[in-house]
């Protein structure tokens, strides 16, 4: 399944970009921003339950990023990146 996240949020990502700590600024930074927290997530152990709420909540960053809704994806990252830090 992490793999099936990764391939999604890579579509549409390049491998330039800002830092997941900037703001994005393009809808390719804010992609690679997605992909990031996916590969990121998929370090840690989390349970099904987990993997199928992570999965929404990347496709709706990156629904944020494809409609230059930057901001909005910034505040979707941040919810992704608190859950995958409280995961074990």
């Amino acid at each position: 399944m992490m793999k099936r996240l990764i391939l999604a949020a890579a579509l549409g990502a390049s491998l330039t970009g800002a830092a997941f700590a900037q703001a994005a600024t393009t809808p390719d930074d804010c992609l690679k921003q997605a992909f990031d927290l996916a590969q990121e997530a998929e370090k840690k152990k989390l349970s099904d339950g987990d993997l199928d709420k992570l999965e929404a909540m990347l496709s709706k960053m990156e629904a944020h990023c494809d409609a230059k809704e930057f901001d909005a994806a910034a505040k979707s990252g941040t919810e992704i990146k608190a859950m995958i830090s409280a995961a074990k």
